[in-house]
């Protein structure tokens, strides 16, 4: 026994010894695995979008009409919403007691398509897991991951993922493809047209009571300890304290030329792993029709309406367009309730979401079907400004009862109508201009083509499905168009020109720091301006510099973008992770310069690098390219109208799968 016993002792101390170092490896292999999502949850699920106009006061006409100095602080002045002589139809908003149609008492939570999963495969749009191999890679990774992947850490994401190989050929059934074989009624099991019968009860949402719009509009300031910073003054302001060496905040930053890779690895992945629909229609087939003649348009780069260097492809984009405007069909919802629903806005900086909806509203609007078993797109008519007038609740830090209240109003049509349940909503589309609205709709609408002004990949942008809107700021609805135009290229002798509010987000007092206050001659960064009647000093430096700087604010969208356009100013976007307008179909760098936010202190230097015939050559594109930013109260071929659905349509028709 005495000597067995050393050598069990041995057998045993080696045995712990290997178990406790097995359990230290589970423990350590737990911790690196599921740590970074429990972490990344909570601060996903707690944070809370600023906006930049973070109140729903409403400003008095005089000073909602009158441009705001500094180049329309468009920012943070609140537009005037109606306009009696301009939008007639928009009521004046009272004690708002309106609600949504009342809702199925019994209505369940998953009416809606499902909250995506962090780690599921099934968190990508239209994803049937079932179909999808074991050894299927996904889409290569963008600086954040899609708004899809919440739990992601973007750390356990290897920078070489790619996409599935594309498939290079169109099926050959698709050529000879026979509409007339698929039935009219194969759109959906018999709905009926009026709402269910269980809907008498109203279920109020949680709106303020007796709202009211006052006449003064003051907005929170962000950071209290620059409250004089940026004040209305007859004076022009700048930001002398902020440090040349001021940093910029440490995140992924996503090119232009890696948004380009990102848009063409998502068309592929949605093109196979694109959830199908329960049943197949007509306007299915011809949306499948559509994509293979646009992959196959006969090249036609000779349209003299068209110049070919401003499109990715002017072959596809011209068969695109006119098979849209051949066959498309959009059913526009009916139900629901002003001011939220049917009221569009025409003045001021979300004026993009309401002139989009107005002329797809009007009566004689070619592309609207009555019937939506006729319809390739399905409309939801919200504005997300309204949303956030009528239901933010001042000071509350909290977009719950905005976000139920558009889940509610899915809930209420998909209960109603079959239609979106039949595809979870991927062939739904809307437009909303407002900041809050990727936030406000990412979940409930997560695979529906949002049409967003704040077009940012770091809140769930997602390529080949959403589209860029354009941000526009309109003074006067019944003169968009005034003042359009600058001066030709050799009568431009400012360099460059910004003007704007300094404390609106980090970026801009880091511009002034280095630039302003007169630093250069041929530089004119300026905070605001002073104000002047038709503001004439900042139309002024638009319309005679050679660049114009659109240095973004709280949010990567900016009006300047589409003003410098208008003014045939080359614009130079400083805007990491901005998704430009048309991004599906414009080569933007062919008429635009884009400058990472790190790269301030380098202005002057990147911009007088650029020969003057390759500036001339930018400012004869944008002249050309600026029909397709110009809106019209009756639409014209090609103008914004017309983009903005076509981009829908376009990525509409890249996602079709049956």
């Amino acid at each position: 026994m005495r000597r067995e016993c050393p050598w069990l002792w041995k057998v045993e101390s080696r045995r712990f010894l290997w178990l406790l170092g097995l359990t230290f490896a589970l423990i350590v292999t737990f911790q690196y695995m599921e740590l970074p999502y429990a972490i990344s949850s909570i601060f996903s699920s707690t944070k809370i979008p600023i906006s930049r106009n973070s109140t729903s006061l409403i400003g008095d006409s005089t000073s909602a009409m009158a441009p705001s100095p500094g180049g329309y602080d468009e920012e943070v002045e609140v537009d005037q919403i109606f306009d009696s002589s301009v939008n007639s139809s928009a009521p004046a908003i009272s004690p708002i007691t309106a609600t949504l149609p009342p809702l199925l008492p019994t209505l369940k939570e998953n009416a809606t398509a499902p909250a995506p999963s962090a780690k599921s495969p099934a968190a990508l749009p239209g994803l049937n897991p079932s179909l999808v191999k074991e050894n299927a890679t996904s889409p290569a990774p963008s600086a954040k991951p899609p708004a899809a992947l919440p739990g992601l850490n973007p750390s356990l994401v290897k920078e070489n993922a790619t996409a599935p190989a594309p498939s290079v050929e169109a099926p050959a059934a698709l050529p000879d493809l026979n509409l007339s074989l698929v039935k009219e009624n194969a759109t959906a099991p018999v709905a009926s047209a009026k709402a269910p019968a269980a809907l008498p009860g109203i279920n109020p949402f949680p709106v303020k009571e007796n709202v009211t719009l006052p006449t003064t509009s003051k907005v929170p300031e962000r950071n209290p300890t620059k409250k004089n910073v940026g004040d209305a003054s007859p004076i022009v302001r700048f930001v002398p304290d902020v440090k040349e060496n001021a940093k910029m905040p440490d995140s992924g930053v996503m090119s232009i030329s890696d948004m380009s890779k990102q848009l063409r690895q998502n068309r592929i992945s949605h093109n196979r792993l694109a959830k199908k629909p329960k049943w197949v229609t007509k306007p299915d087939l011809e949306l499948l029709q559509a994509k293979y003649d646009i992959e196959n348009a006969p090249i036609d780069d000779k349209d003299p309406l068209l110049y070919a260097p401003l499109y990715r492809n002017v072959s596809m984009f011209k068969r695109s367009y006119e098979l849209m405007e051949k066959i498309l069909k959009v059913y526009a919802y009916k139900e629901g309730n002003k001011p939220i629903m049917h009221s569009p806005i025409l003045r001021g900086i979300y004026a993009s979401e309401g002139w989009f909806m107005n002329i797809i509203e009007s009566n004689n609007n070619r592309f609207v079907t009555k019937d939506p078993a006729k319809a390739h797109l399905f409309y939801l008519p919200f504005s997300s400004r309204m949303l956030e007038v009528t239901l933010y609740v001042q000071d509350s830090h909290s977009h719950r009862n905005l976000i139920k209240y558009l889940k509610d109003y899915i809930d209420f049509i998909s209960a109603k109508y079959p239609f979106w349940n039949r595809t979870s909503g991927a062939d739904h589309f809307l437009a909303a201009c407002h900041d809050w609205a990727p936030s406000e709709t990412r979940t409930h609408m997560a695979k529906s083509i949002r049409a967003l002004c704040n077009s940012d990949v770091k809140e769930g942008f997602v390529f080949g499905k959403d589209t860029s809107l354009p941000e526009t700021f309109v003074r006067d609805p019944k003169k968009p168009l005034s003042n359009m135009g600058g001066k030709s290229a050799n009568q431009r002798p400012i360099l460059a020109f910004f003007a704007g509010k300094p404390n609106h987000g980090y970026l801009r007092p880091i511009l002034l720091s280095y630039w302003g206050n007169n630093k250069d001659p041929d530089l004119k960064i300026f905070g605001k301006l002073p104000r002047t009647k038709g503001n004439k000093n900042y139309l002024q430096f638009m319309k005679t510099s050679k660049y114009c700087i659109c240095a973004k604010g709280f949010e990567v969208n900016s009006p300047r973008v589409v003003e410098a356009i208008f003014y045939d100013c080359v614009p130079v976007i400083i805007s990491d992770n901005f998704v430009p307008p048309f991004f599906e179909v414009l080569n933007w760098e062919s008429f635009a310069i884009f400058i990472p936010e790190k790269d301030i202190p380098n202005l002057k230097k990147i911009l007088m690098s650029i020969p003057e015939r390759q500036y001339r050559s930018m400012q004869m594109r944008v002249k050309k390219v600026q029909k397709h930013f110009l809106w019209h109260a009756k639409p014209e071929k090609y103008d914004m109208f017309h983009m903005i659905l076509h981009s829908i349509w376009y990525n509409r028709v890249f996602q079709i799968s049956v």
